[in-house]
């Protein structure tokens, strides 16, 4: 590699780093515009860099790619999210079955009318 060849390269990969931590400063407290924009932003940079120009169809493609991408991170974050409520919820539940089981049994042993455990 020529000493050329690795400084092109670093400007876009530190241009690159400072667009993302840009990007993760204006997510934590900026509006949904202003989001909107620090992604659109950072889209065209990383697209840049990968060395499409704005206007030609493979930016285009790229400004897609990176859309879908981050469309399916946010409905995976979503989906696990969901999961992750549904299993604590499951786990309550099983939870008080077991603990309502264990005082149905203790009533029975004591003689008397046991707990009903839906």
């Amino acid at each position: 590699m020529s000493r050329a060849y690795l400084n092109g390269f670093r400007r876009p990969a530190m241009a690159l780093g400072l667009v993302a931590a840009f990007g993760a400063v204006l997510g934590a407290c900026a509006s949904p515009e202003q989001r909107r924009q620090a992604n659109l932003y950072q889209d065209g940079a990383t697209c840049a860099d990968f060395g499409a120009r704005p206007g030609t169809a493979a930016y285009t493609e790229c400004m897609l790619t990176q859309q879908t991408r981050r469309d399916n991170k946010q409905r995976n974050s979503l989906e696990q999210t969901a999961l992750t409520t549904q299993i604590a919820r499951d786990s309550q539940e099983m939870s008080r079955k077991v603990q309502c089981d264990r005082d149905a049994k203790k009533d029975r042993e004591a003689g008397l009318r046991p707990r009903r455990c839906d």
